[in-house]
């Protein structure tokens, strides 16, 4: 699965996770989003770590597709795709409930 941050403090590790599908980049909803779903998406973007996985207000709402939810990491995954979902297009949410992380090199 391909990631990418979006939001004004992408640059920096902080933003809403997008994820590529079908040609599309889309959203993740933030159902059952935790620090250990947010680490494995912080080092596949090439970070050391997560400080936390971000929900709700602190997420900048996306547009179009939101693509997964129910995302299940143990923290140890190498990619985003080793870890269980609910499937894709499978959800009830909208995108107030995008989830976002906040990532640390340090």
């Amino acid at each position: 699965i391909s990631l990418r941050l979006e939001g004004p403090s992408s640059a920096n590790g902080t933003g809403r996770v997008e994820v590529f599908f079908a040609g599309k980049w889309g959203t993740i909803c933030d159902d059952y989003w935790d620090r250990k779903d947010a680490t494995v998406v912080c080092r596949q973007l090439g970070y050391l770590n997560a400080v936390r996985a971000l929900s709700g207000s602190n997420v900048p709402d996306g547009s179009g597709q939101i693509w997964l939810s129910n995302i299940h990491c143990n923290g140890n995954e190498e990619n985003l795709a080793n870890c269980s979902h609910g499937g894709w297009r499978n959800h009830g949410c909208g995108h107030h409930e995008d989830a976002g992380v906040e990532c640390t090199s340090t």
